[in-house]
């Protein structure tokens, strides 16, 4: 029964709806996945292993109407953990923005 208490008050902690998500990531250090979004973070894997309190800049890649675009943001480092041969990023998004512009694709992609 503690168990599922600290599940849920866990869960009751969280500010937004989570939305599984799989969309590339890239940071100045390298590239990943996400593994969920919200309206104040992000999850994802990577290779590189931030310190917990860095912020780190990094653009998330999606599709609308067809057309790649770029998500670019800021976020706190909330947690970092083993992921197999990756590690797991928590980030608490400080300022998201889009950038605008559609993201370049190689001839015949879509």
């Amino acid at each position: 029964m503690a168990a599922s208490k600290m599940g849920r008050r866990a869960r009751d902690q969280r500010g937004a709806v989570r939305f599984v998500s799989q969309l590339p990531v890239h940071t100045e250090h390298g590239a990943g996945t996400t593994q969920n979004v919200s309206a104040q973070g992000v999850y994802f894997e990577t290779d590189v292993e931030p310190r917990p309190g860095a912020l780190v800049n990094f653009t998330i890649e999606y599709r609308l109407h067809g057309r790649r675009h770029r998500l670019l943001c800021e976020g706190k480092v909330v947690r970092v953990e083993p992921r197999g041969a990756r590690v797991g990023v928590a980030a608490r998004l400080v300022s998201p923005f889009f950038d605008g512009e559609e993201v370049a694709e190689p001839a015949g992609v879509r």
